[in-house]
């Protein structure tokens, strides 16, 4: 089976070379063209640089765009190229791959390459829920893969014929988009230069998902660039170092755009357009559904509650966990809400491991480390203040001296 491998690179020279460098020590069995995709930008190292890197597995060909493509229409005119091959493995130059991440790619597509619920496949592995910034870790049942309708830009597989249905649908589909009951508000907020709300709500609209593995084979360093303003190392995820893949695929977990498990209307005895599942308070149950399962206290009355104290939070469910941090209310009755501040320490508890942290004594540092910042700065400009005066003094000095010297010369 043929798969390539596409670099879309813009004017991050550093994030190139380093995936170059975890590519180089990856593992592939056979001969695999690739393709450096160079948007035009005021970077011409990047450019020079593609074109002397050697690649020691096979083809390489840099593809040198003459203006600037955006990233939107970078990406989609780069996943044009699987039509040359039976699929194609893209990569954005902030990303790292892990050693056997191509023998995982080669494994996925022999599996998936037939399924018409398939919309790709992802090389990343979620740790933390894009949408609200929370941990995320999927159930695990008897296999290496599950199901996810978020599509994927962090290293990320598309066969041909999945592609070519959704590059169809993105031709009557690509122009911009407002709030839509039925997408994430996050995703519609993206502005119109993304294209990965397209092919999100692609996946959303046709009832199809992304393959995703439970450990990752590439791992994001978002690095300072045209749309992220401050690197972060909150989608770092832990990365695969096996050289020997052999994945078990036979995924019955599968998660929809929220980053919520659908096995949770099993486990309640719902239909899914009965119950909106909102642990992560990403949802706001837009869809106006009569039950609405949430940690979040609202105003309606509760039929049933859960403890969090098993991981992830939909074991709670499952195994029907007695407590009061999990609510399923339904809407067509209100109830008076109460606040309650305790509730809200034991989420964040339950979430992050550890208590409300007292910020004072880390502002008391952030507040001493200004003043001695300033105070240096106040000595520094008093010392050049100083050092100004004294070389006005010294010329001065110089000048008398010179017209001393003048007058007694004339004297005598």
């Amino acid at each position: 089976m043929d798969i390539a491998i596409c670099l879309i690179a813009y004017n991050r020279i550093n994030s190139l070379k380093r995936l170059l460098s975890s590519l180089d020590n990856a593992v592939y069995p056979c001969p695999v063209k690739l393709y450096i995709s160079v948007d035009k930008s005021d970077v011409d190292a990047i450019q020079e640089f593609s074109a002397d890197y050697h690649w020691n597995y096979g083809e390489k060909e840099v593809i040198s765009h003459k203006k600037n493509l955006g990233l939107r229409k970078h990406i989609l005119e780069c996943g044009n190229l699987v039509q040359k091959h039976d699929a194609l493995i893209v990569l954005e130059d902030d990303i790292v791959v892990a050693p056997g991440f191509y023998l995982y790619a080669q494994a996925t597509v022999r599996q998936f390459v037939d399924r018409t619920d398939v919309a790709g496949i992802s090389l990343y592995g979620f740790s933390v829920n894009y949408h609200s910034c929370q941990p995320f870790t999927p159930v695990k049942e008897n296999s290496d893969v599950f199901l996810m309708q978020n599509a994927q830009s962090w290293g990320q597989v598309w066969i041909k014929e999945q592609w070519n249905d959704f590059k169809a649908w993105y031709d009557k589909n690509c122009e911009d988009f407002g709030q839509i009951p039925h997408l994430p508000k996050s995703i519609c907020s993206w502005s119109n230069k993304s294209w990965l709300k397209y092919h999100t709500r692609y996946c959303i609209e046709n009832d199809k998902y992304f393959v995703y593995p439970y450990m990752s084979y590439t791992t994001c360093f978002s690095d300072v660039g045209e749309h992220v303003n401050d690197s972060t190392p909150i989608f770092q995820t832990p990365l695969s170092l096996e050289t020997d893949v052999q994945p078990k695929f036979c995924p019955t977990v599968k998660y929809d755009c929220y980053f919520e498990n659908q096995k949770i209307y099993e486990w309640l005895g719902m239909q899914e357009e009965e119950l909106c599942i909102d642990y992560y308070g990403d949802n706001g149950n837009q869809m106006k559904r009569r039950y609405w399962l949430s940690k979040l206290l609202l105003p309606y009355k509760i039929i049933k509650s859960f403890g969090l104290q098993m991981r992830p939070y939909e074991l709670n469910v499952k195994y029907s966990v007695a407590g009061n941090d999990l609510f399923l209310y339904d809407t067509s009755e209100t109830k008076e809400i109460y606040f309650s501040e305790e509730c809200h320490k034991r989420h964040y508890f339950y979430l992050y491991g550890t208590p409300y942290l007292d910020t004072a004594p880390l502002e008391w540092e952030i507040g001493r480390q200004k003043e001695t910042i300033a105070n240096m700065k106040e000595t520094i400009a008093n010392h050049q203040h100083w050092k100004k005066r004294a070389i006005i003094f010294g010329c001065f000095m110089i000048m008398i001296l010179f017209c001393v010297s003048t007058v007694l010369l004339c004297l005598l």
